[in-house]
């Protein structure tokens, strides 16, 4: 077995080695000669303005996006009945106060009555009815995570009733995900042509570049192919005393590689990367004056996506072959630096987590290769007439590139070929869409939209979330769907955890996924220009998806 180890070093060492020549290399320090502006400064930069990466695109309509880009748009362009804190629980926003009926079928929420939008219009119970039917219609972004409304009912301008399908205790922490939009002006510019009846298209076209929305920041700029540009709202309802050095300009950036971050570091361009460059460009980058580098939990998690309805990962032998042949100690230190090995399908820390003990799934080749005799697929594996094929994220750098040379040399050090193929985001979710264009495995960085159990495993598991991105997997398993709805039934919390650990353990047996981490999100940031919340709160800290991205909380020095 040291023989065979030794054997993946050298191939994991050489595909590597092969890559990044064939991709020109990444620069190392020094190899920048571009000029900075005199100074390391902008000559045109605005005053308060802060500029960060992000992956691309953006779609910005909140009934529409989900993904990191998107949800950073949203958040801060739009308010929620409730807020998320770091420590999972929740906080009123629009809403001062709700209670439920006995049951947990009904919630009635009292909104605050000094909220108003951008127009300057007061927020009322009527928006928020708009708010959910219009998401409900449409079908996209977060619609899936309503699915148990049956009706949204105005008890009075500040008072709204959500009447359920089935009882649910997580509902306050769902409503995290529901972005009030203003009816008035959404209805002000929609397509009567759309495919809504009397709502037209209901503002999707107008809301590709534009808010109608209450949060801290509107919409100044929005350009579909490379940035969005957003400002401070400077009569925000919530006002700014608590934080007037927040950010008045905020402008994300899209489509910008490693090589362009650096010079935008060192020419004063940048002021918080994306969490997808490798640990030499941050290291790179770090180094500049007055740049840090930032290694946090985060509530990510990576995920390698196993079709369990294709040869040969429709095998769960081979799917547990492919989990022991990956080596999680170099993922978590090297590839994902300061991430933690995981437990299972929801991310460790979180009260209904598995256990370490609970997770069989370590670097262990002697066991890879027992699974893979035991597989129908053992002679056509080895004998290379069947190839696995594995996807990852071509927006997900080389840190994901590096993740998918390891897994492919873990199966080659067991006899198995894999081909390795980066797709651009947008073309994995066309894969994604059906079973036959689904990849065996895909890669997926996984963040709760809210910081509950159910939020990690209906989006990934359940069959109504087949055919996505989050769930490439492809399981349509009945009974393991009316276990997660019923366990996201439970109105108490601690009979509500310890039915959706009963659940990991199963998904843990079925091994339809490789947990390869939790992700330590990596970036570096302008140390000597902001403070961040979410780096002061420290590793412990839990963030549902970008939440640590709300810009209202910085403070700019």
């Amino acid at each position: 077995m040291k023989k065979m180890k030794s054997i993946l070093a050298l191939l994991l060492a050489l595909t590597m080695a092969l890559s990044l020549t064939a991709c020109g290399g990444e620069n190392k320090p020094g190899n920048d000669t571009s000029d900075p502006a005199p100074g390391g400064a902008q000559a045109n930069r605005e005053e308060g303005s802060l500029i960060f990466s992000i992956d691309w695109p953006a779609y910005i309509d909140p009934g529409v996006g989900n993904k990191a880009a998107d949800m950073v748009a949203h958040l801060n362009l739009y308010d929620t009945l409730t807020f998320p804190l770091s420590d999972g629980t929740v906080a009123p926003l629009l809403a001062e106060s709700w209670e439920a009926n006995s049951e947990a079928t009904e919630y009635t929420f009292h909104l605050v009555e000094n909220a108003k939008f951008h127009s300057g219009n007061p927020v009322t119970a009527q928006d928020v009815k708009f708010s959910m039917d219009r998401l409900l219609a449409m079908g996209e972004g977060y619609a899936y995570l309503f699915s148990n409304i049956a009706n949204t009912e105005v008890v009075d301008e500040h008072t709204i009733k959500f009447t359920l399908n089935e009882s649910s205790g997580a509902l306050p922490n769902i409503l995290i995900r529901l972005y009030i939009l203003e009816e008035a002006v959404v209805m002000e510019h929609i397509d009567a042509s759309g495919a809504y009846g009397e709502f037209g298209d209901y503002g999707k076209a107008w809301l590709t570049t534009n808010d109608a929305g209450s949060g801290p920041y509107t919409v100044r700029e929005m350009r579909m192919e490379d940035s969005l540009t957003m400002v401070r709202v400077e009569d925000y309802w919530r006002g700014w005393t608590e934080n007037p050095n927040a950010p008045k300009v905020v402008i994300a950036l899209g489509n910008v590689d490693a090589t362009t971050v650096k010079t935008m570091v060192s020419r004063n361009e940048l002021d918080i990367t994306s969490n997808t460059l490798t640990k030499e460009t941050l290291d790179s980058v770090a180094g500049v004056s007055g740049m840090a580098l930032v290694r946090a939990k985060s509530g990510l998690s990576m995920n390698i996506a196993l079709n369990t309805k294709v040869a040969p990962t429709d095998d769960i032998h081979f799917r547990k072959a492919m989990a022991y042949a990956l080596d999680y100690d170099t993922v978590s230190t090297s590839i994902y630096p300061d991430s933690t090995q995981p437990t299972g399908p929801i991310v460790s820390g979180a009260a209904c987590a598995l256990k370490q003990e609970d997770n069989p799934y370590t670097f262990d080749l002697d066991k890879a290769v027992a699974e893979l005799k035991q597989s129908p697929y053992y002679q056509e594996l080895t004998s290379g007439s069947m190839v696995v094929s594995l996807t990852y994220c071509s927006e997900g750098g080389q840190p994901q590139e590096q993740l998918a040379l390891l897994m492919q040399a873990g199966l080659a050090a067991i006899g198995v070929k894999c081909e390795i193929t980066a797709k651009p985001f947008a073309n994995m979710m066309t894969d994604a869409a059906t079973v036959e264009t689904t990849p065996n495995a895909s890669f997926i960085v996984y963040s709760p939209s809210y910081m509950e159990g159910g939020s990690f495993l209906k989006p990934r598991y359940h069959s109504s979330s087949s055919g996505t991105w989050e769930q490439m997997e492809w399981l349509l398993d009945d009974e393991l769907d009316a276990e997660i709805e019923r366990a996201m039934n439970i109105v108490d919390e601690d009979e509500r955890n310890a039915a959706y650990i009963q659940i990991c353990k199963e998904l843990v047996e079925m091994c339809p996924t490789i947990w390869a981490c939790d992700v330590a999100s990596s970036y570096a940031y302008r140390s000597d220009y902001m403070r961040i919340p979410s780096v002061e709160a420290g590793y412990d800290a839990l963030y549902c998806a970008d939440y640590m991205m709300y810009y209202r909380d910085y403070t700019l020095k």
